[in-house]
This record gives C-alpha cells, structure tokens and sequence, in this order.
C-alpha cells in the first residue's frame, strides 16, 4: 500500500530545495554585499545599543544614524582610496620610468660591492642577463604591471558605476534591515538549522568574535602600522607615500608577513642607492612598529577573545583572498573560525577526546 505521507513529504523536500535553489540563483550576485553587510552590522552593533539606551532614541533612528557613520567611515573612503591610488600608480610609474635609466643602474648596480656580487649571482641562477638593459626593462614591467593592475581595478569601478551603486544600496539597505531587526533574522535563520539552539548560539558567538578580531582589532591596528610606517617612508624621502600607506594598512591584516613585505623591499632599495643610514633607521622603525603592533597592541586589545594559531589565520587569509579577492581578508578567518567551531561540537558530540 503507498504511503500518502511519504509521497508529500518527498514532493514537500523537492519542492524546498527547487526553491532554495531559486533564491540561491536571485541572491547570488548580491551574496557578498550581504555578507559583508552582516559583517559591518555586527561590528557597529555595540554603538547601535548605545543610541539606544544612553540617548534614548527610537531604534530605527539609530539604525539610521549608524548606516550614516558607516558611510562616512567606510564606503566613501574606500572610494576616495580607490581613485586616489590609481593616480598615485601611475605616478609611480612615471617617475620610476624617468629616473630608471641606464646611468643610475650603472652607478647604482654595477659598482663592485657585495651587494652587487650577490645580485649578479642572483640573476645567474635565474639565468638572467645582469646588465642595464635588462634591469631597466624587468623594473619597468613590473612596475608597470602592479600600476596597470591598481588603474584597471579604478577603471572597472568607474565602468560599473551603476553595478557599484546597486551593490552599495543593498549593503546600506541590509544592514539597516540587520541593526533594526536583527533578533527576528537570527531567529528565522537559526530556525532553519537542525542544530540544537546551544550549538547555533556557540557557532554565532564564534562568529561575531572573529568578526570583531578581524575587522577592528586587525583594522585598527593595520591602521597604525601602516600609518605610522608611511611617516617613516616620507621621512626617508620614499615617493608615493600614500600608495606604500594605503597598501601597508591593507598588508597589515595578513599575520606573520605584514608590512614587511613593503617596507624590507624599501629598505634594499635605499641601502643600493647608498642611503645607508636612512634604510637601517627605516627598517629598525618598521620592525619595532610591526613587533609592539602584533605582540603587544593586538593581545591587548583583543583580549582572549578568540584563540587560532597564527599559522591558520595566515593561511585561512592567503586562501579566502585566492577565492573571494580582497574581501576574502575577512571571509577567511570567518570560515577558518567556523570550522573549528564545528571540530569542537563534533568531538564534543562523538567523541572522548576532551576539550581544552
């Protein structure tokens, strides 16, 4: 005999998912801009409550004050660095391309020195010609491949202006939707999950914590990294202050390499156009920023909020960037902290091994 239940229960689970997969093919393009969104609300949350409670207003008018601050702090910024950095590229460029010639590379390259030796053994083990024509048109193409890779992420910008917006509006609008009915969405959404409301509650702390490390604590301290290096860039007398700064601040959320991949460079750079003194002072200022930053600034300031090895961190951030681009920074250790999250209930549920 058939079973009626078991035909509508197959034909109810059918009908789920094909619309779970319509909804998938609608949100989709728009994904990021949501996730993102819930990242800048749970981390403006706090000031949200605070409107509310101290100040005494409604909380949609907070909402709105909040959307505000973060436009003014967040996305107009962004799209001022945005532009700002392809101008600096090309300067960059041009004034790399009108000093590099073949009289500075000789005097600053063929000299015999140690450095020199080493260089020209270098480019022997690459099997690389060491002369000036070759060092010119290696420093130029790579110059003007990290320049045409900033302008052409400005031009795209500029050419999906409306896609920008549309993207833009959607992140404002969700985030709104988040500050003011934030309890109801995490109740819709944790009702969907077969997981017991303990373990949705630990899932969603562990998220909201490496939110917080990640966005603010690295932000904050990526920001006085970066900052406080640039002024020891422009002290030096380094051009293209702001777009060594801005790529700092950006570097500064990957642990373990950080601004040292700009700022070692910089100082090989000074040390070979003979400024010794200025490339062992900036390298010294860098290290000593980088160092009291990572081991001191951010324990402090984070707390024991969340506990991942720095190895994780660094290389959940390297592969969310290899997939998501440079949101990835932040979607990387999210995903890397919801795992282990997921470890913890599964050794927890079936297995002896205790938990720390």
């Amino acid at each position: 005999m058939i079973d009626p239940n078991r035909h509508s229960n197959i034909a109810f689970l059918v009908g789920y998912l094909i619309l779970f997969y319509l909804l998938g093919l609608m949100f989709w393009e728009y994904l990021s801009s949501i996730i993102f969104a819930g990242i800048l609300a749970g981390t403006f949350l706090p000031l949200n409550r605070i409107f509310i409670k101290k100040f005494k207003i409604s909380q949609n008018l907070s909402a709105l004050i909040v959307c505000l601050i973060i436009i003014a702090s967040v996305f107009v910024p962004a799209v001022f660095l945005a532009i700002r950095l392809g101008e600096e590229a090309y300067h960059l460029y041009l004034t790399t391309s009108a000093y590099v010639n073949e009289e500075t590379l000789n005097s600053m390259m063929f000299q015999e020195g140690w450095m020199q030796k080493t260089l020209r053994k270098i480019f022997q083990l690459m099997s690389l010609d060491y002369n000036a024509i070759s060092l010119k048109n290696l420093i130029l193409d790579s110059l003007k491949n990290a320049s045409t890779v900033m302008i052409n992420i400005v031009n795209d910008w500029l050419s999906n202006i409306i896609a920008f917006i549309i993207q833009f509006i959607i992140m404002v609008v969700v985030i709104f939707a988040f500050l003011v009915d934030g309890e109801k969405i995490k109740k819709f959404v944790l009702d969907l999950s077969p997981l017991p409301d303990d373990e949705e509650e630990l899932v969603l702390e562990k998220f909201n914590q490496m939110n917080y490390v990640t966005l603010v604590g690295n932000g904050i301290g990526g920001v006085i990294q970066g900052v406080l290096a640039g002024i020891g860039f422009w002290v030096v007398g380094i051009e293209s202050v702001f777009l060594w700064t801005t790529a700092m601040v950006i570097l500064a959320f990957i642990p373990m390499v950080g601004i040292s991949v700009i700022y070692i460079p910089a100082c090989i750079y000074l040390f070979i156009a003979d400024q010794t003194i200025g490339s062992v002072v900036l390298f010294i200022y860098c290290t000593v920023i980088a160092v009291l930053v990572e081991n001191w600034f951010k324990p402090k300031f984070v707390g024991n909020r969340v506990k991942i090895n720095s190895t994780f961190v660094f290389l959940s951030i390297i592969g969310g960037m290899s997939v998501f681009g440079i949101p990835g920074i932040f979607y990387g250790p999210l995903i890397i902290s919801i795992f282990l999250t997921f470890v913890s209930l599964y050794h927890k549920r079936y297995s002896n091994i205790p938990q720390p």
